[in-house]
């Protein structure tokens, strides 16, 4: 019998072959912040005060401890890039744009960049990809971290939807950053040639499941929610699209547990808040996964590892990739 991480990691595809990759390893560059203090949502909303704006970037994890929590990007993200902690190994690649969230640790180290794309250290000298957690390099070579349900947001709306889940404390020595208005060189001086299906700093949605991954530019997507269906290596999967914080998040189509029940969503404009509706028991669902009225209420969607990530990045890792439409 298959245990829970072993078919999860079978589900996460690994990056497409590269014999020729680049790496730059410039360790000094950012401090790794480990095992920061934490709070409540709530509470870190009135001890920063108007520094913090409801527009403010978060990577939002949505399962686990507390049922999630919320990193604000220019308090954490701008200034370490890599977060390890007892909640997990949090990552942010601004160059390529994209967030991803690992299994807890506090033994990893921002390292550098390989292809374009973030690289992380274990203590034991492992390198590992920041968006396939993939061990390239070291003792563990060959072993692949399986990802924690997360997605991107904006503080105001996970706040109200979410006011009782975690955050790290805003300490006065934690001042805010803007985001970067750039792209650091040594992050460019490892891309490799680009693929010219895209625009290369144009924005996707990216899923890989088993050998197949799709890429679905996030131009696709309008203003009102939406709701995307697709199929990867006999893995049906839903990617919903939330316009006000331009987030897109992927599940299957089915409830987490022991005896999962299938879930036919829909979208229903009636409830912004929550605007997918079941066609099982009209039951709504957010953007979290997770019913939040009817029978079905409190019942989440089994994540599946999308991320929003600049077409460069995407490619490099999964050159055979599919472009959605």
């Amino acid at each position: 019998m298959f245990s829970l991480s072993l078919l999860l990691a079978l589900l996460v595809a690994g990056p497409d072959d590269s014999s020729a990759a680049k790496t730059l390893f410039k360790p000094d560059l950012f401090q790794t912040l480990v095992d920061p203090d934490c709070s409540y949502c709530r509470d870190e909303a009135k001890r920063a005060g108007d520094a913090l704006r409801d527009d403010d970037r978060v990577l939002a994890w949505i399962r686990g401890q507390h049922d999630g929590g919320a990193i604000p990007y220019r308090w954490f993200l701008v200034p370490f890039r890599v977060l390890s902690d007892t909640y997990g190994v949090f990552v942010y690649d601004a160059d390529a744009d994209f967030v991803r969230a690992w299994p807890p640790s506090v033994d990893f180290r921002f390292q550098g960049w390989r292809n374009g794309v973030m690289v992380m250290k274990d203590k034991d000298g492992t390198l590992f990809d920041c968006l396939t957690g993939v061990a390239f390099e070291g003792p563990r070579k060959g072993e692949r971290l399986v990802p924690l349900p997360s997605f991107e947001s904006n503080w105001g709306p996970w706040l109200k939807a979410n006011p009782g889940t975690v955050a790290y404390m805003m300490y006065p020595k934690f001042k805010p950053m803007p985001l970067p208005a750039g792209v650091l060189s040594e992050s460019l001086q490892t891309r490799p040639a680009p693929d010219a299906r895209l625009g290369p700093e144009q924005r996707v949605f990216g899923l890989a499941i088993g050998a197949q991954s799709v890429a679905f530019p996030l131009t696709r997507f309008g203003v009102q929610p939406e709701l995307l269906k697709t199929k990867l290596s006999e893995q049906d999967a839903v990617i919903l699209w939330e316009p006000s914080t331009r987030t897109a998040v992927s599940f299957a189509p089915e409830t987490e547990g022991k005896n999962p029940e299938q879930v036919t969503l829909s979208v229903d404009l009636g409830d912004r808040d929550a605007p997918f509706i079941d066609r099982e028991t009209g039951s709504h669902w957010s953007m979290v996964g997770r019913a939040v009225s009817g029978s079905r209420k409190g019942a989440s969607l089994r994540w599946l590892p999308g991320v929003m990530i600049k077409w460069y990045a995407w490619a490099a890792e999964y050159p055979k990739t599919e472009i959605g439409s």
